[in-house]
């Protein structure tokens, strides 16, 4: 017994150490999960505070129905003024941003070849009318002498198939000299529209081919937007359709009426071309322009009212944040009209009882907590 009680006595001194410090660990290791508990329940029930001001309550609104395209700027009137014969430039009178008017002298070709043929022509024509003069001359004399009875019916007849036959070549040499002189005249230039050079692609002594382009001409004061929209829109396309567009690197707006549209679509393509008059005038160097515009149509839609400097990436994929049940939400918004007067939109997608934040959150503290406070005094 006394033995059995040592052993039990020596096993409980030797072990007790251990449950001791089992016992400290525990508690401590509880000890830790319950500060950490803590710890994430007051993070998890963190709340960000704002201000009134802050916040902005969207106003219900409308903005006109609108149908977006691009285009360019072209102008109505324009020439590609080409050579008629092949000659050596002797005189070339105007450069690139010369302002011509129709008619004008633009350039002297140089075709000794032709004034030639013109010579000859001429040459021939004179010799062709001195023999049906003398042709005319013996049919007359001839009448008067059929008249006294001195020569017969046929005999005069005969003088006057002679003059017939004499008239038609002095016709026909007419008109070699008619092309011999186009020819030549085809050597002096003119510009066939009032307007301004906008390229020249020859120079003095140069030799140009027949067929070969020499100047490009355009007139500034008609300048029309050319563009192009799905099939499927047709419907916006009406004679006479209001238009609001800018030119690509400008910031200003400005105003045209769709003037002519394409009776059918292009079959490749799907589309549809239609022209607008501009109704401002067009600063000429404004010709090839891009152009993003809008056609406005006779509707409205509805939707909310907000500040610009509120919409964040609004030419990519516009969105806004926003206090949704007092928790911090991105919404990815719809922009119907932009108002650079009072710096406001028109947009699509908020609900009724969303409160616009014009702080700037981080994508972690999307449904976040958020204490709203009054304004401080």
């Amino acid at each position: 017994m006394h033995i059995a009680q040592r052993i039990a006595v020596r096993f409980n001194r030797q072990h007790l150490p251990i449950f001791r410090i089992g016992a400290i660990g525990l508690c401590i290791l509880l000890s830790a999960c319950q500060k950490t508990e803590t710890e994430n329940k007051t993070t998890v029930s963190e709340k960000i505070e704002l201000i009134q001001q802050d916040l902005v309550t969207p106003q219900q609104g409308s903005a006109i129905s609108k149908t977006a395209f691009t285009g360019t700027v072209r102008a109505v009137n324009q020439s590609s003024i080409q050579a008629q014969v092949t000659a050596t430039a002797t005189s070339v009178y105007v450069k690139v941003g010369d302002s011509v008017q129709r008619g004008q002298t633009l350039l002297r070709l140089n075709n000794q070849d032709n004034a030639a043929r013109l010579a000859q022509a001429r040459a021939n024509l004179a010799a062709t009318q001195a023999q049906a003069n003398q042709a005319r001359n013996m049919m007359q004399r001839k009448k008067r002498l059929l008249d006294q009875g001195f020569i017969s019916q046929v005999e005069y007849e005969q003088s006057q198939l002679d003059y017939r036959a004499q008239m038609e070549n002095v016709r026909a040499q007419q008109a070699n000299v008619d092309i011999a002189l186009k020819a030549d005249q085809d050597g002096t230039i003119t510009s066939p529209i009032h307007g301004v050079i906008t390229q020249r692609q020859v120079e003095p002594g140069q030799t140009v081919a027949a067929g070969q382009t020499l100047f490009e001409v355009v007139d500034p004061n008609q300048l029309e937007i050319q563009a192009k929209l799905p099939s499927d829109l047709q419907a916006a396309l009406k004679i006479g359709q209001k238009i609001e567009y800018q030119l690509q690197g400008q910031a200003n707006t400005f105003n045209a009426q769709i003037s002519r549209v394409s009776p059918v679509a292009d079959l490749a393509s799907r589309q549809i071309e239609f022209f607008a008059t501009p109704l401002e005038r067009l600063p000429s160097l404004s010709i090839g322009a891009f152009v993003d515009g809008y056609i406005l149509a006779n509707t409205t839609i509805s939707g909310q009212i907000i500040p610009l400097n509120t919409i964040h990436d609004i030419q990519n994929k516009p969105y806004v944040w926003v206090i949704r049940d007092q928790k911090i939400a991105r919404v990815d918004i719809t922009v119907l009209e932009q108002r650079y007067s009072d710096n406001t939109a028109v947009i699509q997608g908020l609900q009724s009882s969303d409160l616009v934040s014009r702080v700037v959150f981080n994508p972690d503290q999307i449904q976040q907590q958020v204490i709203i406070q009054n304004n401080p005094q």
